[in-house]
């Protein structure tokens, strides 16, 4: 199995880097070098196990075993990782930093390798894939919250900028959930629109395909002149908070970007919707509005949702760049950290901005599944 693989060639590398300040180059750690030998020595031999395991021959229990074991070492790893820091952390300056390697990474990747791959195959007992899909970020947090990871040098990091940390968590999820929203309310419309014409058609999607073509940092740019002139030209408006940098050009390149995914799905939820079955619906009687509402609304939501998750995810991620615009966020950490060549400052925006764009697929994705008809569920399983 590639995920025991992996996890063997992770305990061989450096473990954990330690550096006597957040700037001077790492000293590699390894697994093997750390302080603490039960953590290491158990770590190596669950990924032995894990690497016996591939001679058995495979079933519900091996799988099970290998799904629990990927949970379990999701934990594991980064708690050896944080036990190993206060070691080395005991007796050495303040400003010493002790950052995760390349072992503890790839550690972790390991784990997922081998949790994903095993819990694929659970498929009849959706219990348990439930339960080892969430015990590993679950105990992670009960350890965060316990201070087992505090010595790391990202939780230093975010100790020092908690409150900011907050606020900008709370500003990027405001403009990505915003610029989804307000992209919804005129997305939607005009792919129904562009299914009722052909000349509205080929207008919105040539339109909405060349922005986005145009690189995210680009467009910010493109709209700052602009704002900049309507803002010194009406100072209402830089009143409300319109002007060439901020909020307002990052929400507006955001709202375009949200367009093409809704348009497009919007389009083809429609369309895809069989003639006999809008015609049946006729000749039971329904008007063109119960038509509409009881009819195609439904059958074309699953696809419709689906673009809003990809709108959506796509704003998680582009909302970052918007920092350098001045609009706030978790980019502000990232390109903080670039300038700084911190690397733990860069993980401090990038981790959330990955967490928070798994958070949105998935929660979209369960919605996206019950709200789907229970016809073409089991049209999708046959």
């Amino acid at each position: 199995m590639p995920g025991a693989v992996l996890g063997i060639v992770a305990a061989l590398i450096p473990w954990l880097s330690f550096r006597d300040n957040r700037l001077a180059a790492g000293q590699p750690v390894g697994l093997i070098d750390a302080p603490n030998p039960v953590l290491s020595a158990l770590i190596l031999l669950v990924w032995l196990v894990c690497c016996a395991l591939i001679f058995v021959r495979p079933g519900r229990r091996v799988d099970a075993l290998l799904a629990v074991i990927g949970a379990v070492m999701l934990p594991v790893t980064l708690l050896a990782a944080g036990v190993g820091a206060s070691h080395l952390l005991d007796g050495a300056p303040a400003t010493a930093r002790v950052s995760l390697g390349p072992g503890a990474w790839l550690s972790l990747a390991a784990a997922y390798v081998v949790l994903h791959a095993a819990r694929s195959r659970l498929t009849t007992r959706p219990i348990l894939r439930f339960v080892v899909s969430a015990a590993g970020p679950f105990a992670i947090l009960l350890i965060g919250i316990a201070g087992g990871f505090d010595d790391l040098s990202l939780m230093r990091e975010y100790a020092s900028t908690a409150q900011r940390f907050s606020t900008e968590v709370a500003r990027h999820i405001l403009l990505a959930t915003s610029s989804v929203l307000i992209g919804a309310t005129i997305a939607v419309p005009l792919g129904i629109l562009a299914t009722r014409s052909k000349r509205v058609e080929k207008p919105v999607f040539a339109i909405t395909s060349a922005f986005e073509t145009v690189p995210s940092l680009a467009l910010f740019g493109l709209l700052m002149a602009p704002l900049s002139l309507l803002s010194y030209a009406f100072p209402m408006l830089r009143e409300i908070g319109i002007r060439g940098v901020g909020a307002a050009p990052a929400l507006i390149a955001l709202v375009i970007y949200s367009l093409l995914p809704i348009v497009h799905n919007t389009y083809a939820g429609l369309r895809q919707i069989d003639a006999s079955t809008l015609e049946a619906a006729r000749g039971m009687g329904m008007s063109r509005r119960q038509v509409v509402w009881r009819v195609e609304f439904p059958l074309a939501a699953p696809v419709v949702g689906t673009g809003l998750r990809t709108a959506a995810v796509q704003a998680i991620g582009n909302t970052s760049v918007a920092a350098l615009i001045g609009a706030g966020g978790l980019g502000h950490f990232i390109f903080q950290g670039l300038g700084q060549a911190a690397p733990d400052l860069i993980l401090l925006g990038t981790l959330p901005v990955i967490g928070l764009a798994v958070i949105v697929d998935v929660s979209l994705g369960a919605l996206i599944h019950a709200i789907t008809p229970a016809g073409l569920k089991l049209e999708a399983e046959h």
